[in-house]
């Protein structure tokens, strides 16, 4: 069972977001006459969405497209009239989706280019059907990726590889972008949806302060030393010893059943 998010600016865009009761934080882009583009709207409801969401009720925040035919194609055209040239794109859904304390992952079916695929880098997991593409074409309009385009993609391929999408523009298939690196994997699009659910209901049914802190230590730690990524991750390790998930699933290993974890 599923409870839509009634926010007024969620329901305004054209973005189908709900909260089921195992946690899973479902935002669809619904835009599928326009491949799902981004809108200033859609982008608002997105935001709005993962303000005022219950975050204690959140387990897992998963993004798809609607339709077949994208994950999303990127900025709508009509959005690029209004930047400003000094201050670049106004969005910070990017870094909002990023920086929510809850595993997110990217449900991908069809192209994923532009500002859909800063979208998708943007989130910890990124799966794909076999029929995916995927692309900064930015450049072919005179400009270049401003949301995460280069940053974060050059961090999961390679700089080469990055900068070889962002330069030229050009799209590259599933395949090739799971042996990147950039998807955790591309599937056959008849075996899409029962992976997706395996993925959200292992993260799901996981315990919601450990994913926290593992996801605090994966982003905090990408940019720190070495040695200050294994002193956050030992603090952190320290600090889950004294929770109540750690001792119901030590109890639940012990006594061979599944851990029912709580977040306390």
């Amino acid at each position: 069972m599923t409870a839509p998010l009634t926010d007024s600016r969620v329901e305004a865009a054209p973005l189908d977001a709900s909260l089921s009761e195992a946690g899973v934080l479902s935002l669809v882009l619904d835009r599928p006459d326009a491949l799902n583009a981004l809108t200033d709207a859609l982008v608002t409801g997105i935001e709005a969405a993962l303000e005022t969401v219950d975050r204690s009720a959140v387990r897992c925040v998963v993004l798809s497209g609607a339709g077949e035919a994208a994950f999303s194609a990127g900025a709508d055209v009509s959005v690029f009239e209004q930047l400003d040239p000094v201050e670049g794109t106004a969005w910070t859904v990017f870094e909002r989706l990023a920086e929510f304390p809850r595993p997110s992952v990217a449900s991908i079916d069809g192209a994923c280019l532009g500002a859909g695929l800063e979208l998708a880098l943007a989130c910890d997991i990124r799966l794909a059907t076999e029929r995916s593409t995927f692309g900064q074409p930015e450049i072919r309009l005179g400009f270049i990726p401003g949301a995460g385009g280069i940053q974060r993609l050059q961090r999961l391929v390679g700089s080469g590889r990055a900068k070889e999408l962002v330069y030229r523009g050009h799209q590259i298939d599933a395949e090739t972008a799971d042996r990147w690196g950039l998807l955790n994997r591309a599937v056959p699009a008849d075996a899409f949806e029962p992976e997706v659910d395996a993925v959200i209901t292992d993260i799901a049914d996981g315990p919601p302060i450990g994913l926290q802190a593992a996801k605090r230590v994966f982003d905090r730690g990408a940019d720190a030393s070495h040695s200050a990524g294994l002193l956050m991750e030992s603090q952190a390790f320290g600090r889950l010893l004294t929770t109540d998930d750690v001792a119901e699933g030590v109890a639940a290993f012990r006594e061979d059943r599944d851990p029912e974890f709580t977040g306390k």
